[in-house]
């Protein structure tokens, strides 16, 4: 996700869309909550307009730690907005990029998600499923949610996940 453009209604409702929090205090607050919570290697990349937060996950199953990074795209809310300084009825609206509730909404998105973890309501894969990105032998990479979705359809042939009754087996005795 990058771009997001609001409707009326949307922007309308929109909370933070008032705050004058700015992005780079955002960007030290969101830093500051990563390493409270223990995420001391991180990395935040922007390239096309796009700001992009990573770090790595660690998920053990059957006592083999596997590794995984998330990845976190900052969302580019957008809505049609006459320029700034403009008095006119009838200067034309161009599509703004609302940056500072952008960043608002990305810090308590991933303030919840983090919390939630700490508190013991979900865990580190349930939060971060669809951000967790693995790669696969062709260079390219896929989040485990868009692999889940992809395969949708294919659950009924997953012979792991039906359930299925013991074979039952009779011995007869003379």
């Amino acid at each position: 996700m990058s771009e997001v453009f609001l409707t009326e209604e949307q922007y309308k409702n929109l909370n933070y869309k008032t705050t004058t929090v700015t992005k780079g205090k955002t960007y030290g607050q969101i830093i500051g909550m990563l390493e409270d919570h223990g995420v001391t290697n991180y990395r935040w990349t922007k390239l096309d307009n796009i700001d992009l937060l990573e770090f790595p996950l660690k998920i053990e199953k059957n006592g083999v730690e596997y590794p995984f990074k998330v990845s976190m795209t900052v969302p580019r809310l957008m809505y049609p907005m006459k320029p700034k300084g403009s008095r006119s009825r009838n200067a034309p609206k161009t599509m703004t990029y609302l940056e500072m509730v952008s960043w608002r909404i990305f810090h308590w998105y991933l303030k919840t998600k983090l919390d939630a973890i700490s508190y013991g309501i979900t865990d580190v894969l349930e939060e971060f499923m669809y951000h967790v990105n693995y790669a696969l032998p062709n260079g390219t990479s896929i989040s485990l949610g868009e692999m889940i979705m992809d395969n949708v359809n294919n659950l009924d042939k997953i012979s792991s996940l039906e359930h299925k009754e013991p074979e039952r087996r009779f011995v007869e005795i003379e």
